[in-house]
């Protein structure tokens, strides 16, 4: 890890031109090798950009126990777009020293936008006359088109019914599943009041987030800002639980 680690800081550090980067997208995922005997590894890829079109510099590496490879991105050999759904495709060039010359070819598809940033899922294949790597990201930095807004708002509902002990009403979505940074809407559509309490992993009350009564048609919200499983439930109803698992 240690050594994975400082090839990112080569990757990130080591490639600065003297044209200053305006946008910058970089993260993790894994490689996969096409061929008869397929392998897994952990890859990094950074992508420095001068505007929405132009690569300024970056690289990928992949590295595993019998592969480290570190490629970097050749700039005046790239082509990249950048739509204005959020979308990327690059396709370019990567010097990898002793390994040659590597052809790239990459597509992003944006998850979500924040103001302070925006992810995306990215695909991409690397290849030279020996070897092809399958390679799956998912990368954050800031966005070249940060003006089209994507949601980063998630809804719990409260579903009419859900007080009845026997009926299966219950939180809608039981566990929710957000990335860090979302901020969550629990809505009241029973016809009696409910609240939302936070609550630990062994069902103790925590003062995190606490809901008055919710009357029919009342919201509450909270934003996650850390990682980790939130366990919650309606105080005046208490065998109705419910989770949000952040990442």
């Amino acid at each position: 890890m240690g050594i994975l680690v400082g090839l990112m800081l080569v990757l990130t550090f080591g490639l600065v031109s003297a044209e200053s980067s305006v946008f910058t997208i970089s993260g993790s995922g894994a490689a996969v090798i096409n061929s008869d005997n397929p392998k897994l590894y952990s890859s990094i890829m950074h992508i420095n950009l001068s505007d929405n079109s132009a690569v300024n510099n970056g690289g990928v590496i992949v590295r595993g126990s019998d592969v480290s490879i570190v490629a970097r991105f050749v700039p005046d050999k790239w082509i990249f777009s950048y739509g204005n759904d959020g979308s990327f495709h690059g396709e370019g060039i990567a010097q990898a020293g002793h390994n040659g010359i590597y052809n790239i070819s990459l597509d992003g598809t944006r998850i979500f936008a924040t103001t302070d940033g925006s992810m995306w899922k990215v695909s991409a294949t690397m290849q030279n006359t020996g070897q092809k790597f399958i390679l799956d990201y998912l990368l954050t930095g800031n966005d070249p088109v940060p003006s089209v807004s994507v949601s980063n708002t998630e809804h719990i509902l409260i579903p009419n019914g859900n007080s009845a002990q026997g009926n299966t009403g219950f939180f809608l979505p039981l566990n929710l599943e957000i990335i860090r940074g979302t901020t969550v809407i629990w809505q009241n559509e029973d016809n009696i009041g409910h609240t939302v309490q936070s609550q630990d992993a062994k069902g103790n009350i925590i003062p995190l987030f606490n809901s008055p009564l919710l009357n029919t048609g009342d919201t509450f919200t909270y934003k996650f800002d850390k990682p980790g499983v939130y366990h919650y439930f309606c105080s005046i109803h208490p065998w109705r639980i419910g989770v949000v698992t952040v990442s």
